[in-house]
Order: structure tokens, then C-alpha cells, then sequence
């Protein structure tokens, strides 16, 4: 589980990052980031319905984006607010807990957030 000092939470903040935040994304997720004028590192994570309507997939999915980032949290850069979502087209089916690690390292290297 992710540690709370990480934890997005706030729906201000979330709304703030989606709206002021910048986009990058891969054929499976996408990542709004943002710079967080006190040095810290929030992350949070969002998996709609149009990806799955049964909640245990969206859990799962969102399970899975929990643990990837957790394992590798010490490699991201602090002073950022990141938001993970999947893409809705990409197939539950097609998941799995390797593939979103990869994707998101990806992601955080696209975007130059790793240390």
C-alpha cells in the first residue's frame, strides 16, 4: 500500500492538478502532472468507469497502479503532484501488473520525473 505522506486525497487538489496540470500519455495510461510549490511528492490514481462497469476490475486496475508506483517511489523526482489514469479503450483483458509498471515508468521517463 502506498504510504499516506503520498497520497493524493483531496478532491481540490485532484481538481486542481486535472485542470492545471500537464498530459502525457501511452497506449495504456495517462499521467496529469503537476509541480507542487512545497517539495512534496502527491500521487493519486483514477480508473472510470468506461474501463470496466464491474467495480472488482476497476479495483484491481487501480490495485495494480498502487503497487507499481509503490515499488518504485523512491526513483521518482519529490516536488510533483501526479494523477495515473487507464485509458478506457485499452481492455481489462489485456492487464496486467507487469504491464503497468512498465507503462508507467514510461510515463514518469516521457515526462522526466524520475531522479
Amino acid at each position: 500500500m502506498l504510504s499516506i505522506k503520498y497520497r493524493l486525497k483531496s478532491k481540490k487538489e485532484f481538481n486542481e492538478v486535472f485542470r492545471r496540470g500537464k498530459t502525457i500519455s501511452n497506449d495504456v495510461l495517462l499521467a496529469k502532472y503537476q509541480r507542487d510549490n512545497f517539495g512534496n511528492l502527491k500521487i493519486g490514481f483514477s480508473v472510470g468507469v468506461k474501463f470496466s462497469k464491474k467495480a472488482s476490475e476497476r479495483n484491481r486496475a487501480k490495485r495494480w497502479l498502487r503497487e507499481a508506483v509503490r515499488s518504485m517511489i523512491e526513483k521518482i523526482a519529490p516536488g510533483h503532484k501526479i494523477i495515473f489514469l487507464i485509458n478506457s479503450k485499452f481492455s481489462y483483458e489485456q492487464m496486467s501488473c507487469s504491464l503497468v509498471k512498465d507503462k508507467i515508468e514510461d510515463l514518469l521517463g516521457k515526462a522526466k520525473l524520475l531522479k
